[in-house]
């Protein structure tokens, strides 16, 4: 029997007797499909039934002859049975995101994305006959679906009565399927399907005691290499200090799956029968724009010393005849109620994250802390109302709150008898503490912050007055003044006998929009990342072009800058994504006037016309040689081609425009179509430029090839600060300096005495 169902529809399986079946009942039931981030509450019931796996007077002799063509033909159709054959009388629920299309298609076999929610009942439910059957096969009162990869939903029991069986019969959970583990399908290691099974006796009246089955999802780690599943996939941040240091995965993580606790380890069942702890399941879905491009798994779980993986669903797309090489990024946990649990992702984590436990009643909670890479506000709504964090002081308004320093460890920690949505960063680690309770979902959605610090020479913290600060850059780029904090003025020196003296201050803001407290379902703050950029780029160009210290009223000498990260619907977040998720500090932007323009590495052109045979790099820098980073504003450098008297003359083909990389400029398909004698390459950054050496090109001869030369350079290196004791986010940025900066070709070579 195969039950099929349409969005809003409950499924109810009452008052039938199914004997003797290949397999008794199959759920299969669809939408809303996960992509679109929608769920509903679909369960499938299945209440009053009576399944025999064996009746007493079934001849095992009597079977169909393989030799029939048309059994031969419908092989892969028919139900899954067990390995070593035998009947089965329910299967694992398949709540998918669409029709599988059958029977067009295999009955049991999911074509698309997994549902985020569903849950199957058995009640007041007979079982007859499930045991070691005709000599070698044995019937099973609940078997998984052997081709379904991505999930298979929680199955939750009551009132079982089980007649002439063995315990040994009660489950079958098969193993992931290693024939997906391939860039098509799951790519590089399991999918969860089978690694995340879950069945939840809710009287005893299956396992002897109230408990539950959970599927082995530790099996081959460190094994199979195949199967892509070991020490070695643990994210890297979660082995290591906030100090960058290693943590040994025996000391964090001595015990592999899924939390385990008065368990044992069933070899028929393939899975371990469980009543120390509650389990649930645990939703773990990024809302970003990229969710289906950008990989983050695999996803680790931690909680009481136990580390799971995630690899979420398989890839189900087909475009032009391949497949897509997309999935989405959706993925379920099995966890233990009334616990606390740590994740972290193998890529920079989502913007925006739904948690959400399945079918767990209100009074069921869990504390779930996720890693952040990123100094971004972290907003936390609950049923569309913000939840401010537990050490939030709001203003008198109360549009906007400042973040408490706690007095002693754990202070603002929640506790799992917290509401709904109760959260705290922790700066020190780095985490975003939620409590999760119930079966209600929390969005945390990261805010652009952009943290600024000003180098103000010569001025006494007497001196300063930061309302005009705020007031100044308001006017300056346009914004409301509530946008505007300043976090922290820090005396250079740091001695209190000196704030009477003009020694200097660093005075360090943050700008921000106050959260939105009430979500709708149109909110979006795609337009306050593009806010935020445009505020960066006008601060870097008015520092750059020297004029910063007029625009706010104040002399500035320097000016360092954390810029926030694109959204993740912009082009340029994907190159943000690629960067190591470290536990480091963000880079610092130094931005000062731009003194000089350096070309670094000189082109050199080939005996013929065509491509370059090395690109220019070049290298903006202040009146002192330091890298001025350029990159955080929208300033371009462009190239362009000059003959023998300096005039510019067509011929240079490629990308000639650039944005710049920190103070880095760097050309790398720039070619030379036109042929010429002591032709050179001129460079501007608005009112800098810089010159290479003339050089020589001829037309390609249609009797000579085009000869090459060999090329290189010497690594360019940074000068490392001396570090500070002033608790700055500033405190730790590298600062290049172009006089240490050496080019050495087989031409020519260039010597640089360190300024």
């Amino acid at each position: 029997m195969a039950s099929t169902s349409r969005p809003s529809c409950v499924s109810v399986v009452s008052n039938v007797t199914l004997v003797d079946n290949g397999l008794g009942i199959m759920p299969f039931i669809y939408a809303p499909p996960s992509l679109s981030h929608a769920f509903a509450d679909k369960p499938v019931h299945i209440q009053n039934a009576l399944i025999v796996g064996s009746s007493p007077n079934f001849n095992c002799s009597d079977t169909l002859s393989n030799s029939d063509f048309n059994i031969l033909n419908s092989e892969g159709h028919r139900a899954p049975r067990p390995l070593n054959g035998g009947r089965s009388g329910i299967c694992w629920p398949n709540f998918a995101s669409g029709h599988n299309t059958a029977p067009v298609k295999v009955h049991h076999l999911n074509m698309n994305y997994n549902a985020i929610k569903g849950l199957m009942t058995v009640q007041n439910t007979v079982f007859v006959g499930f045991r070691n059957v005709c000599s070698s096969e044995t019937n099973f009162m609940f078997i998984t679906n052997p081709i379904n990869e991505d999930l298979q939903h929680p199955i939750h029991t009551s009132g079982i009565t089980v007649v002439d069986s063995t315990d040994e019969a009660k489950v079958f959970i098969h193993r992931p399927d290693i024939s997906k583990v391939n860039p098509s399908d799951c790519v590089d290691m399991d999918c969860d399907a089978k690694k995340k099974t879950t069945l939840k006796d809710l009287d005893g009246s299956i396992l002897g005691t109230v408990g539950s089955v959970i599927s082995q999802s530790e099996y081959e780690w460190d094994g199979d290499p195949r199967r892509g599943l070991g020490d070695y996939r643990i994210p890297k941040v979660m082995l290591s200090f906030p100090n960058g240091s290693s943590i040994p995965v025996e000391q964090i993580a001595p015990h592999k799956g899924v939390i385990r606790k008065d368990c044992e380890y069933m070899r028929t069942w393939q899975g371990y029968k469980c009543t120390g702890l509650d389990y649930r399941m645990l939703v773990i879905e990024s809302l970003d724009a990229d969710t289906e491009t950008r990989r983050l798994s695999p996803v680790a779980v931690l909680g009481d010393g136990f580390v799971d993986l995630i690899n979420g669903p398989q890839d189900h797309g087909w475009c032009a005849g391949y497949t897509c090489q997309k999935r989405v990024s959706l993925f379920h946990s099995i966890i233990a109620t009334n616990h606390s649990f740590d994740i972290f992702f193998s890529s920079v984590s989502p913007q925006k994250l739904r948690l959400m436990m399945l079918n767990a009643d209100p009074a069921e909670s869990v504390l779930v802390s996720v890693f952040y890479s990123k100094p971004q506000r972290l907003d936390v709504y609950a049923d569309n109302v913000l939840v401010a964090p537990t050490n939030a002081e709001w203003n008198a308004d109360n549009t906007d709150y400042i973040l408490k320093k706690p007095t002693y460890p754990g202070q603002y920690v929640p506790q799992l008898s917290a509401i709904l949505g109760t959260n705290y960063f922790d700066q020190d680690y780095k985490m975003l503490k939620v409590l999760v309770r119930g079966s209600q979902p929390v969005e945390v959605r990261t805010s652009p912050v952009l943290v600024i610090a000003f180098e103000l020479p010569a001025m006494t913290e007497d001196e300063f007055f930061g309302d005009n600060l705020v007031q100044n850059l308001a006017t300056f780029l346009k914004v409301p003044p509530d946008m505007i904090r300043i976090t922290q003025i820090i005396r250079e020196g740091g001695s209190a006998r000196r704030r009477k003296r003009s020694v200097g201050l660093k005075v360090e803001v943050e700008i921000k929009k106050p959260p939105v407290q009430q979500m709708g379902n149109s909110t979006d703050n795609e337009e306050d990342f593009t806010l935020l950029k445009s505020l960066a780029d006008n601060l870097g160009q008015a520092a750059v072009s020297g004029n910063l210290s007029q625009s706010i009223g104040f002399n500035v000498s320097s000016m360092g800058l954390i810029p926030p990260p694109p959204s993740s619907s912009d082009d340029s977040w994907k190159e943000e994504t690629t960067t190591e998720v470290t536990r480091e500090e963000p880079t610092v932007s130094y931005v000062s006037s731009v003194n000089n323009l350096l070309l670094i590495v000189e082109p050199i052109a080939g005996e013929f016309v065509g491509p370059l045979y090395q690109q220019p790099s070049l290298m903006a820098v202040d009146e002192q040689g330091n890298c001025v980073a350029v990159g955080v504003t929208t300033l371009t450098v462009t190239a362009s081609l000059q003959d023998a008297i300096g005039n510019s003359i067509s011929g240079l083909f490629g990308n000639t425009t650039l944005l710049f990389k920190s103070c880095w400029a760097n050309f790398s398909d720039l070619s030379i179509l036109h042929s010429g004698e002591n032709l050179t390459m001129a460079f501007t950054l608005k009112d800098w430029a810089a010159q290479s050496r003339s050089f020589n090109v001829r037309n390609i001869s249609t009797t000579q090839p085009p000869m090459t030369t060999s090329n290189s350079t010497k690594p360019i290196t940074t000068h490392e600060p001396s570090p500070t004791t002033d608790n700055s986010i500033f405190g730790s940025g590298s600062v290049l300096s172009a006089g240490c900066l050496c080019l050495i070709t087989v031409i020519y070579s260039v010597v640089c005495n360190s300024i």
